[in-house]
C-alpha cells in the first residue's frame, strides 16, 4: 500500500474521533445550572468546581422522580444514539471494549456511579472508545493485514486445539469402561452358548426318551407275544400229554389179555412194544425244549472266547453270530459280538448289539458301561452320559462310569455337575492320578484356583513326571498373581518337556506381567522357534518388543501374524502405533484404517487415529474420528447397561 493512502486513513481515523470528542463536550439543554458558592452557603472549593466543568463528558443528572426526567422530553438526537448504542453493543468489538473498560475500572479507587452519567454522555463516550478501537483496527488490518491473517489463524488453531483436548478427555473418561463391556460381551455370548447346549441337550434327552418309550412299547409287545406263544404250547403240551395218558391207559387194561395169550401162545413175555409208546412221546417232548438249543449255542459262545483271546477276531465273530443264530436270547453272546465289533472299530454295528443286549438284560451294569463308550466314540456324548447313569443306578460305586460322566460334563460345560461326578469318583477310588488332575482343571474353569491349586498338588504326588499337569498348576497360580510360584512350576514343566511350546510362550506371558521383559523376549522367541505359526506367539512377542521400545523389530513381529491372520485388528492397530512412534505417519495411518477395514467400531483404533490426525493438524478428521470413538463407546455402554438392566 502507497504512503498516501496510509496517510489519508490515518488523517480520517483523527478527524473521526475528535468529531466524537466535539460532540461529547456539547452540554445538554435541560441540565440544572450548576450551584455556586453563595447558594450553597458555603465558599465554593476550586477543586469540586472543576470537577464539575462542563467541558467534561459527564454532568449531574437530575432525580428520577423528576419532573423533567419524561420519556417526553427527550430529543430525537437521544434516541438516535441510544438505538446504536444498542447495535453496538451486540458486536464482539464492542465486547472486547467493555472487557477492557472493566480492567480499567477496577484500577479506580472510587468508583462512578451510573446515576452520576447522563444517558446521553455515557452514550458519547462509550460511542467514542468504540470508534477509536475501530479505528484502530482498522488502521492496523491496513498496515499489516498478515498481523490480522495471523490473529484469526491462532485463535481457530485454539478453538480447534479445545474440541480435540476435550473429546480426548471424554474418551478417557469411558475409556475403563472398554474392557468391561468386551467381558459382558463374552459373558453374553457364553450365555447364549451354554442356553443352546442346554437347549440341544434337552432335546436329545426328549429323542432318548422318545426311543425308550417306542423300545418299551415294542418289548411289551414281544413279552406279549411270547406268553401268548408260551401259554398256547403249554396247552398244546397238555393236550398231547393227556392224550398220551388215555392211550397208556388203554394199553395198560388190554395187556394182561395180550401176556397170556402171548404165554400161551409163544411163551415168552414181548414188553418192547409199549415200552415204545411211552417212551416215543417223552423223546419228542425233549427235543422241543430249548435246553438242547441253549448248549449248542453255548458251544458256540465258548469257542469264539478261545478265539478272542488268540485275537483272531473274525473267526470269533462267525461263531459268536452262530451262536445268536442258535439262541437269539443269549445276552452274554450279544455282549461278546459287540465287543468284538469294538476291536474291529465297528461301533455302528457294536451300538447296536449292546441296545440288543440290554433289552434281553437291563440290569447288567457292564453292558451301559460299555455302550456309553461306544456313544462316546460315536460323538453323541448327551446319549453318553444317559447310560453312564444307568450304570451308575446299577452300580454307584463304579468308578469307571462316574470319571467319564464327569469328563463328559466338563466337554459340555457343566463345571458344577462335572465336580460332583468327580468327587463321587474320588470317594470311591482317592488315589486315582487322572481324576485329581481333571478335578483340578474343574475346579480352575470355576475361578476356584485355590482348590485347584490343591487338587494339583495331591495329583503332583500321585505322578509327579506329567508336564501338563505342572503346567496347568502353573495357570492356576498365575491367575492369583502368584507368578513367582508360577514360574518354579513351568521350569519343572520345562525340565520334563523342553520342547514344548506352549510352555514358554507362558512363560514369555507370566515374565511379562513381572516387567521381566528381556527375559520374557527370550521366552517368546524360543516358542516361536519350535512353532513359528503361531498368531497368538508373535503377536505377544511384538507387545514385549513396544515395552522394550525396538519399534522396528516389534513391526516385524506385527506383520508376520498379519501373515498368519490378516484380519486381525489388533495387530494392524499395533503396528500403527509402532510406526507412530518412528514418525512413519502416513504409514502409520494406513495401518489404522487397515485395522478399521477389518473391525470397524474399534473404539480404540478410531481414538489413536484421531490422535494421529490431530499431530498432522488435520483438524476436521481428527475431531471425526475421534468422534466415531465417543459414539461408539457410549454405544457399548448403553448395550452393558441393557444388559445389566
Amino acid at each position: 500500500m502507497r504512503l498516501s493512502t496510509v496517510t489519508l486513513l490515518t488523517l480520517a481515523a483523527l478527524v473521526a474521533q475528535e468529531s466524537c470528542v466535539e460532540a461529547s463536550s456539547i452540554p445538554e439543554q435541560n441540565t440544572s445550572p450548576l450551584p455556586n458558592a453563595s447558594e450553597l452557603g458555603q465558599p465554593s472549593d476550586a477543586v469540586e468546581i472543576i470537577a464539575l466543568a462542563p467541558s467534561l463528558a459527564v454532568s449531574m443528572p437530575e432525580m428520577i422522580g423528576s419532573p423533567s426526567f419524561s420519556d417526553a422530553e427527550y430529543s430525537s438526537t437521544e434516541v438516535v444514539s441510544l438505538s446504536m448504542t444498542n447495535v453496538l453493543d451486540q458486536t464482539w468489538l464492542a465486547k472486547l471494549v467493555k472487557m477492557g473498560q472493566g480492567k480499567a475500572q477496577s484500577a479506580i479507587t472510587t468508583p462512578i456511579s451510573v446515576a452520576q452519567i447522563s444517558p446521553a454522555s455515557a452514550l458519547n463516550y462509550e460511542f467514542s472508545q468504540t470508534i477509536t478501537l475501530l479505528n484502530t483496527l482498522l488502521i492496523v488490518a491496513t498496515l499489516i493485514p498478515s498481523v490480522t491473517i495471523l490473529f484469526f489463524w491462532l485463535v481457530r488453531r485454539l478453538i480447534v486445539k479445545e474440541i480435540v483436548a476435550q473429546a480426548q478427555k471424554q474418551l478417557n473418561r469411558i475409556d475403563n469402561l472398554e474392557s468391561q463391556l468386551k467381558a459382558s460381551k463374552q459373558r453374553y455370548q457364553q450365555l447364549i452358548k451354554e442356553l443352546e447346549i442346554q437347549i440341544e441337550t434337552a432335546q436329545e434327552s426328549i429323542n432318548f426318551l422318545t426311543r425308550e418309550a417306542k423300545l418299551s412299547k415294542a418289548s411289551i409287545e414281544q413279552v406279549e407275544t411270547l406268553k401268548s406263544q408260551f401259554v398256547f404250547r403249554l396247552q398244546a403240551m397238555i393236550s398231547e400229554v393227556q392224550e398220551i395218558k388215555e392211550e397208556s391207559l388203554k394199553e395198560l387194561q388190554q395187556k394182561p389179555i395180550e401176556t397170556k395169550k402171548s404165554i400161551s401162545l409163544n411163551g415168552l413175555l414181548k414188553s418192547s412194544e409199549p415200552e415204545k409208546l411211552v417212551i416215543s412221546p417223552v423223546a419228542k417232548v425233549d427235543k422241543s425244549e430249548p435246553g438242547s438249543e441253549s448248549m449248542i449255542a453255548d458251544d458256540y459262545l465258548k469257542k469264539a472266547e478261545s478265539l478272542i483271546l488268540e485275537a483272531k477276531f473274525n473267526e470269533a465273530l462267525k461263531l459268536l453270530e452262530k451262536a445268536i443264530e442258535a439262541n437269539a436270547n443269549l445276552d452274554q453272546a450279544w455282549y461278546k459280538k459287540a465287543g468284538v465289533l469294538v476291536k474291529l472299530q465297528r461301533y455302528q454295528e457294536a451300538l447296536s448289539d449292546y441296545d440288543q443286549c440290554v433289552s434281553l438284560q437291563p440290569q447288567k451294569y457292564e453292558t451301559w458301561y460299555n455302550r456309553g463308550n461306544i456313544l462316546v466314540r460315536l460323538q453323541r456324548y448327551t446319549e453318553a452320559i444317559e447310560s453312564y447313569d444307568q450304570a451308575i443306578k446299577i452300580k454307584p460305586n463304579d468308578y469307571e462310569s462316574w470319571h467319564n460322566r464327569g469328563a463328559l460334563l466338563r466337554k459340555f460345560k457343566r463345571f458344577d455337575e462335572a465336580l460332583e461326578s468327580y468327587n463321587k469318583a474320588l470317594e470311591i477310588a482317592p488315589d486315582k492320578y487322572e481324576t485329581l488332575h481333571n478335578r483340578g482343571n474343574v475346579l480352575a474353569k470355576l475361578e476356584r484356583y485355590e482348590e485347584a491349586i490343591a487338587s494339583y498338588e495331591q495329583a503332583i504326588k500321585l505322578n509327579p513326571n506329567k508336564s501338563e499337569l505342572w503346567l496347568n498348576q502353573a495357570n492356576a497360580l498365575s491367575a492369583l498373581q502368584r507368578y513367582q510360584e508360577a514360574l518354579q512350576s513351568l521350569e519343572k514343566a520345562l525340565t520334563l518337556n523342553p520342547n514344548n511350546f506352549e510352555l514358554f510362550k507362558i512363560q514369555g506371558n507370566i515374565l511379562g506381567k513381572l516387567n521381566q521383559n528381556q527375559e520374557a523376549l527370550e521366552s517368546y522367541k524360543k516358542a516361536i522357534t519350535i512353532k513359528p505359526d503361531s498368531y497368538e506367539t508373535c503377536f505377544e512377542c511384538g507387545e514385549i518388543l513396544v515395552k522394550l521400545q525396538q519399534y522396528s523389530e516389534a513391526i516385524a513381529l506385527y506383520e508376520q501374524a498379519i501373515n498368519l491372520k490378516p484380519d486381525s485388528s489388533e495387530s494392524w492397530r499395533s503396528k500403527g502405533v509402532c510406526l507412530e512412534k518412528l514418525e512413519q505417519y502416513p504409514e502409520a495411518l494406513a495401518s489404522y484404517d487397515a485395522a478399521l477395514s477389518c473391525q470397524s467400531d474399534d473404539a480404540e483404533t478410531w481414538r489413536y487415529r484421531g490422535s494421529l490426525l490431530s499431530k498432522l493438524k488435520q483438524y476436521p478428521e481428527a475431531i471425526s474420528s475421534l468422534g466415531k470413538a465417543i459414539s461408539i463407546q457410549k454405544e457399548l455402554r448403553s448395550t452393558k447397561n441393557h444388559l445389566v438392566g
